[in-house]
């Protein structure tokens, strides 16, 4: 341990097992070496630190009060060196040519531009593909994609990393003339027609599940795959829709083309997760989730701002 710190890893992981199992026959155990070899070791490191770390005249030995903060500073020293360990050895282990980026249009569309110069500064070779977000779970499944940004949701299970990027509510969206009955979906569904997300997009099954739910089947006559067709369809009078607030910025309407309102039964939710294969990009995926969010912060927070403030306690950004 002549290093200039009074210590070495592989000390503070002998230290560490002794008062972590109680005795240093059992910390030779559990680390396979001599219960002679632990002792050595640990005289050795009091004796560079000058301290007493535990107390032997207690079976088992206790720690000093000097030791306890020892062992607490070393433990976090231990659990970096670990996660170092498994950052650059991983990696090394199952090394990827290419990283396979797929999103949904409404990111793509909002913090595209901001996320390609992200993409770029973290990953040498990549491709970024959008749209199809029904597919996105058994892109990855297969390996068709490495990394997903999407609403449609994976399970929690130990072979992912996960990391929500957005929870949105759903509001309602109106003809900028209209000034009929709204107390509720029912009503207005018996004024306008509902202009909806097809049955083949994550989000129109999201909303037609919730409309279910609360026991109302609008007539099936306008179904479109995109956000832009669906709010031109609004804008011109043909009827009502529901949708996100990322959806209504990513289409480019302009401040009085429609009329924005919280839903009348009540709020219901989409959230859109960045999901990777564990294990495998390194810190890749989590860099990437914590530059997303910061770009939508930067982006979505203040354009919501401006147009429908009273959406903003409802919007979450990241996992809290």
């Amino acid at each position: 341990m002549e290093n200039g710190l009074g210590f070495d890893l592989k000390a503070l992981e002998v230290f560490a097992a002794i008062v972590e199992v109680g005795g240093m026959t059992a910390a030779g155990q559990r680390l396979g070496i001599t219960q002679s070899s632990v002792s050595q070791t640990l005289a050795t490191l009091e004796q560079s630190l000058k301290v007493q770390l535990l107390d032997r005249s207690l079976r088992p030995p206790v720690l000093t009060p000097l030791g306890r903060e020892f062992y607490a500073r070393a433990s976090l020293l231990l659990a970096q060196a670990q996660a170092v360990s498994r950052e650059f050895r991983q990696p090394q282990a199952t090394p990827l040519a290419l990283v396979r980026i797929a999103l949904v249009d409404s990111l793509a569309t909002s913090i595209g531009a901001d996320l390609i110069n992200a993409v770029k500064f973290r990953a040498a070779h990549w491709s970024l593909i959008t749209g199809q977000s029904h597919r996105h779970a058994d892109l990855l499944r297969h390996r068709e994609a490495d990394i997903i940004m999407s609403d449609d949701s994976l399970p929690p299970h130990a072979d992912w990393f996960q990391a929500r990027l957005l929870r949105e509510p759903f509001v309602l969206v109106l003809p900028r003339l209209f000034n009929g009955p709204m107390n509720s979906l029912k009503q207005l569904a018996g004024a306008l027609d509902f202009v909806r997300y097809s049955q083949g997009t994550v989000i129109g099954q999201r909303i037609e599940s919730q409309l279910q739910a609360w026991n109302i089947r609008p007539p099936l006559r306008l179904q479109l795959d995109n956000s832009y067709a669906i709010f031109s369809l609004v804008r011109a009078g043909a009827g009502f829709a529901i949708t996100t607030p990322l959806c209504l910025l990513q289409s480019g309407l302009a401040a009085g083309d429609v009329q924005y309102f919280p839903i009348p039964e009540g709020e219901f939710y989409r959230e859109l997760t960045l999901t990777a294969r564990q294990q495998e990009l390194g810190s890749l995926p989590q860099e990437l989730a914590e530059d997303s969010v910061a770009l939508l912060r930067q982006r979505i927070l203040p354009a919501l701002q401006d147009s429908m403030p009273w959406v903003l306690p409802s919007v979450r950004l990241g996992p809290g």
